[in-house]
């Protein structure tokens, strides 16, 4: 098999594949089904999680988290492929990685996922360690959680086993609230090791931030940024305030921790702000946080 573009290796029993990393959140579809897996495959299941961890200390890397919740997603996959005689990562059925992420109701900043078919763990690991991509997503640093799902019967070979690891680096959930206290809780320290004084919400630039944030586009365009910042200094000027400008800013993020402080919310001359967040949607439809943070000079 071939697939240009992606990191993919067919050998005897041995086939492979590896997308690129995805950024996923948590969605409204229907629930992912739960696949239940024999105690032998569980087994096989956490022996691989194991030879990971080895492979990634051989390199001087961090071990990865075993988590429950990656395997059931990675478990789904396998058994879709295997009943539906399939060898890929977008399914006809449930689509990526991060569809399946989605439905599962995990928040993921990044997600990468290793396909392999093989007689048993070692053969399938030893294979993946050996292409490049498939290398890469195991020893990846920007991911700290990993979950595998291996079912009996290939697609093949009916001897082999079918593996499906998900590595991912999740994000805590956050009601827009939490999103807003922690985005300025970000700005304050970040302000603080530059040695800048702490400067906090403005009320004017507050309710203006709230009552633009229904208008910022889902995608941050820069385009609907420029609008929002015309809007709100012609409000600002009504508000009678003593700033004499603004600065607009905006972001999507699954949660805070994904968030990184604008310049301008670092310079000496932000006097204070205004933050608004709210629901958004990515490209795929799927739950987002959009920031609205305005900076008075």
């Amino acid at each position: 098999m071939s697939d240009p573009g992606r990191s993919k290796l067919s050998r005897r029993a041995v086939v492979l594949w590896a997308p690129a990393a995805a950024l996923v959140g948590c969605g409204s579809e229907s629930a992912l089904p739960k696949v239940a897996a024999p105690a032998d495959v569980l087994a096989m299941e956490k022996a691989m999680g194991r030879r990971v961890n080895q492979d990634r200390a051989g390199k001087g890397l961090p071990p990865l988290t075993y988590e429950e919740a990656l395997a059931e997603v990675a478990r789904f996959h396998a058994d879709d492929m295997q009943r539906n005689k399939f060898f890929a990562h977008e399914s006809p059925t449930s689509g990526a990685l991060d569809d399946r992420l989605a439905r599962a109701g995990y928040l993921a900043a990044v997600a990468r996922e290793n396909l392999a078919e093989a007689l048993d763990v070692d053969s399938a690991e030893e294979g993946l360690l050996k292409s490049p991509g498939h290398y890469a997503n195991i020893m990846s640093a920007d991911v700290t959680h990993i979950g595998v799902g291996i079912v009996k019967g290939g697609v093949a070979d009916p001897r082999n086993f079918l593996f499906v690891q998900v590595f991912a680096k999740p994000v805590e959930k956050e009601s827009p609230s939490e999103t807003k206290a922690k985005v300025l809780g970000k700005i304050a320290t970040a302000r603080s090791q530059k040695g800048l004084p702490t400067v906090g919400e403005i009320g004017a630039l507050g309710d203006i931030a709230d009552d633009l944030i229904g208008d910022m586009p889902d995608d941050i365009a820069p385009s609907g940024l420029e609008r929002l910042g015309k809007d709100a200094i012609q409000r600002l000027a009504k508000a009678k305030t003593e700033l004499t400008g603004v600065t607009v800013s905006g972001a999507r993020i699954l949660g805070s921790s994904e968030y990184e402080p604008p310049n301008a919310a670092l310079s000496p001359a932000a006097k204070g702000f205004g933050i608004a967040v709210a629901p958004a949607k990515d490209e795929k439809g799927h739950p987002a946080l959009k920031v609205l943070l305005l900076i008075g000079q």
